[in-house]
């Protein structure tokens, strides 16, 4: 019989809510936070859902580490009409994103176009959430990462890129808009740390072990974690 347990999306989010409070994190941040990582495992993308909040170093042990700054002062550093960069100030990634998407909707409603960079920030989730929040102003949002290396080039054995997701949201007649959220490598990390956690092989086409040679032995692709 599985251990599993069933919880309501909304109990999930109070827990979310209530854990990022405890680490000093304000209201409004821990409630926008929860949100998009409750949002990710709704979409069926637990690779980047609540389990991320107490093992993933960008949330709850990002705090004890001193990598997250759970009270960021998040502003614009530079900016024209249509563009921004915004210092993240080592913040949440989700409420650096959210931020920061929230500004080129602005800028867009006003110069047709809007495009913002953010720097000094953590992961951010799901990419389809940002891109997802032009859709209600009937406009096309797109919304891109880097990460940090993690992928082989074409022949090669060492880590030298990254993953670098890239997600389209498109509204369309139906009212169901089109979404592309993808990573640029053959998986995206989260699954591996999926299969890591569950003890499980990984496709054969997904990964690569320290001398370059195709494996689906979690243990010997992500040695160091």
């Amino acid at each position: 019989m599985s251990d599993a347990q069933r919880f309501s999306a909304a109990s999930l989010m109070d827990f979310v809510n209530q854990a990022l409070q405890r680490k000093d994190v304000p209201p409004d941040d821990a409630q926008v936070t929860a949100k998009i990582l409750v949002e990710a495992d709704l979409m069926g993308i637990e690779s980047h859902g609540v389990a991320h909040l107490m093992v993933h170093p960008s949330y709850v042990l990002g705090f004890g580490q001193g990598l997250v700054n759970p009270r960021p002062n998040i502003r614009v550093m530079h900016e024209t009409p249509s563009t921004a960069l915004v210092d993240g100030d080592e913040g949440l990634g989700p409420v650096v994103g959210y931020r920061a998407m929230g500004i080129a909707i602005e800028k867009a409603k006003e110069c047709g176009t809007g495009m913002v960079a953010a720097t000094r920030s953590r992961h951010y989730g799901i990419a389809g959430y940002y891109a997802l929040m032009a859709i209600p102003h009937d406009m096309i949002g797109l919304a891109l990462t880097n990460s940090p290396p993690f992928v082989a080039p074409t022949f090669g054995r060492g880590r030298m890129l990254g993953t670098n997701p890239i997600a389209v949201a498109v509204p369309t007649r139906s009212g169901h808009p089109f979404l592309l959220d993808m990573a640029t490598s053959a998986a995206a990390h989260g699954k591996f740390e999926i299969a890591r956690r569950e003890d499980k092989p990984i496709p054969p086409t997904w990964g690569a072990d320290e001398e370059g040679a195709p494996s689906t032995d979690i243990t010997r692709i992500m040695p160091r974690g």
